[in-house]
């Protein structure tokens, strides 16, 4: 069986992107405009790709089918998720409790106009939305399905398959000659 780095690495991209997500979202804090969304989607998007291009040329000798890359990336984005729900709950209860307050009460006014939620709905809803673990919960959940449905796209573009009629002696030579 061969020992591969998968958490490690999935740990180390995953780092990187939450520190974007988490520079995109405090400035979702200061401005709603939709031209920061974009970026932070195509940066996303980018990121994503060239991490999961550099996963398959490390360890795609042998072919790194799809479902692997589609496993790797979802587990990216399960470390980021971590990161940045950290994050989200330190902004919401403390670095920026204010402005998180002021988003919230909005989108709770909308769901309160709506006439489908008791007051005890709206009240658990206001006090989940400032639980450290339910904001972790729900932006590892969120950052799974997000590049779960992304990666189903990538994985098709960067995956590589296997060299066909290869054999093991071939495909890993001992001393860098090739074997006839």
């Amino acid at each position: 069986m061969e020992k591969t780095n998968f958490w490690n690495d999935a740990a180390r991209y995953g780092v990187i992107m939450a520190l974007v997500a988490i520079v995109f979202d405090t400035l979702g804090f200061y401005t709603q405009h939709a031209l920061v969304s974009l970026i932070s989607l195509l940066l996303f998007l980018l990121l994503l790709t060239w991490f999961m291009k550099i996963r398959v040329s490390q360890y795609g000798a042998n072919g790194y089918g799809y479902g692997k890359c589609l496993g790797f990336m979802t587990g990216v984005m399960l470390c980021a998720g971590f990161i940045e729900g950290a994050y989200m709950s330190v902004a919401a209860n403390w670095l920026f409790a204010a402005k998180y307050d002021a988003m919230m009460s909005q989108q709770l006014a909308v769901l309160e106009n709506t006439g489908l939620y008791t007051d005890d709905q709206l009240t658990l809803m206001a006090r989940w939305l400032r639980s450290p673990l339910w904001l972790i919960f729900g932006s590892m959940v969120g950052s799974a399905i997000k590049g779960a449905f992304f990666g189903l796209f990538i994985a098709a573009y960067t995956r590589r398959e296997p060299k066909p009629f290869v054999s093991e002696a071939d495909s890993e030579p001992d001393d860098n000659t090739k074997h006839e």
